[in-house]
């Protein structure tokens, strides 16, 4: 019958009929901690001196206790709460659990489309629909979703599942927000898409969408965000909403200076007590990379001077929104990007590819949070005024500059061509069989000369094996060096150092 139809997806070109639905919450999801565990709502927190709260994808049973949780005020003066969905993806609730839908041949990649919110709120609608149409097909009202075995942070690592479930309820996000405030109480309740794709660079217009929806609130309002897993999305909007409500603050408390209801030094105190107070210190604080010094951000400070100030002050923001001890979050939005970097060097080949568009995405999110504060130092005190999309407009060459510059990384470490050239002497001689003990150790310390600006730990270990190998590898003579690419080659296997050491040893006898 034509009314059993699911709703014409008003994306056109894009049809979601066949795409799978996926469990957002996967084993472990929850990285925070007992302390402050919410049921339903993993990696629940809250942003130090600030009314907001961030959380991964909650249940339906999630949102009601985050909602009670968080202060309500009184009947007569109660307090209002925003809800930010930071998903582009559209949100389903089968049995009061949070899917969304994947395409059959990319189980492990959100979808990513470029529309505007309102037909995101709508194609979420149309898949609610049809995941209806699925479970009322079945004469058992039976569903198939899909999950990951375990999470891995690289997509390229995970495997999927494939389960079925009963299903007793199915709804899409909006529906769940109006049974909230309709039949549970919570009036004071509003939702909005901020439609970011995971692990990318938000757009112009999500700044806006943030900024659009804060600037005629009152700074005490408060402000959930979520995502998948309550990570980088999730910390975005936290950081932008901070960033808004400081400088709501400030101009408020300086106005009043201003007109005498305060003193002017007692503004200021009030201003350094809440916004300038001095963080804890990390071991790795005085690392170059670690504070964002990379060659593309180094750009924008020398032709946006004002930039100098707004990164001191996303930057601050970014820790606060971070994990311990500076902060209370999952994600430092600024050393995520050389943290993956380690990663990314360590890793095989065939899987950098994934590390690599993580960096490149993170390296432009940080840009654009850079600018931001840059554009609400300048606009914010007057109300927002001018759009951030405006004001990028009106320098618009730093969206070239962040294009071509954000790859601007040494993707392979540089060695000391000195040292390089002595090993090959050493392995070029005619006694390098008796050189072997000297070669190695020299390898050794090549390799940890190279990595000498990774913290201890397992990445720099690993990225000192991956480099020993590889300079064996390059060094050894060609006859022995052909006998031991074919072995590796028929074991399918990487070169690790020690077996490499083995091979040599080995062919090098005969």
């Amino acid at each position: 019958m034509a009314e059993d139809k699911p709703a014409e997806s008003p994306v056109k070109g894009l049809d979601l009929s066949d795409y799978k639905l996926k469990v957002d919450h996967f084993d472990q999801v929850h990285v925070l901690g007992q302390d402050n565990i919410i049921e339903g709502a993993p990696n629940f927190r809250q942003v130090s001196g600030f009314p907001i709260f961030g959380c991964a994808q909650p249940t339906e049973e999630g949102f009601k206790n985050v909602l009670e949780k968080v202060p309500r005020g009184t009947e007569e003066k109660p307090v209002k709460t925003i809800w930010y969905n930071m998903r582009q993806e559209p949100v389903i609730y089968c049995n009061g659990e949070p899917f969304a839908p994947r395409h059959p041949g990319r189980m492990h990649d959100n979808l990513s489309i470029d529309e505007p919110v309102d037909e995101m709120n709508r194609l979420e609608v149309c898949f609610g629909e049809i995941v209806k149409e699925r479970a009322k097909a079945d004469p058992e009202k039976l569903l198939k979703i899909n999950k990951d075995s375990e999470f891995t942070e690289n997509p390229m690592e995970r495997e999927n599942i494939e389960e079925t479930i009963k299903t007793k309820s199915v709804k899409c996000l909006p529906e769940v927000f109006n049974e909230l405030k309709q039949q549970q109480g919570f009036k004071n309740l509003d939702l909005i898409r901020v439609p970011v794709v995971e692990e990318s660079a938000p757009k112009e217009v999500c700044f806006d969408i943030l900024v659009d929806s804060l600037k005629q609130e009152p700074a005490g309002t408060q402000c959930a965000f979520s995502c998948q897993a309550g990570r980088g999305r999730t910390t975005l909007g936290m950081i932008i909403a901070c960033q808004v409500k400081e400088i709501q603050i400030c101009t408020e408390l300086r106005k009043m200076a201003e007109i005498g209801l305060v003193p002017q030094a007692t503004a200021e105190d009030l201003i350094k007590q809440k916004f300038e107070f001095p963080l804890p210190k990390g071991q790795d604080d005085d690392d170059p990379f670690i504070k964002g010094e990379f060659d593309v951000i180094k750009e924008l400070l020398e032709k946006l001077p004002d930039a100098k100030e707004g990164k001191a002050k996303i930057d601050r923001l970014i820790n606060l929104c971070g994990p311990g001890p500076k902060g209370t979050g999952l994600q430092n939005l600024r050393e995520c990007i050389i943290e993956t970097k380690w990663k990314y060097d360590v890793a095989p080949e065939d899987r950098q590819v994934a590390w690599r568009q993580m960096i490149l995405n993170f390296m432009e999110r940080y840009f654009y949070l850079i600018c931001f504060a840059t554009y609400a130092k300048e606009c914010g005190p007057g109300g927002f005024e001018k759009s951030f999309v405006s004001w990028m407009d009106d320098h618009s060459k730093l969206r070239t500059m962040i294009e071509e510059g954000k790859d601007k990384l040494e993707w392979y470490r540089q060695v000391d061509p000195a040292k390089l050239n002595t090993l090959k002497d050493l392995m070029n001689g005619p006694n390098y069989k008796e050189n072997m003990p000297i070669i190695i150790r020299t390898i050794y310390e090549f390799a940890f000369i190279t990595y000498a600006d990774l913290p201890r730990g397992p990445i720099k270990n690993n990225s000192m094996r991956k480099l020993s190998a590889k300079t064996l590898l390059e060094i050894l003579p060609a006859e022995v060096s052909t006998k031991v690419q074919e072995r590796l080659d028929e074991q399918g296997a990487n070169p690790d150092f020690v077996t490499l050491i083995g091979l040599v040893s080995y062919y090098g006898q005969e």
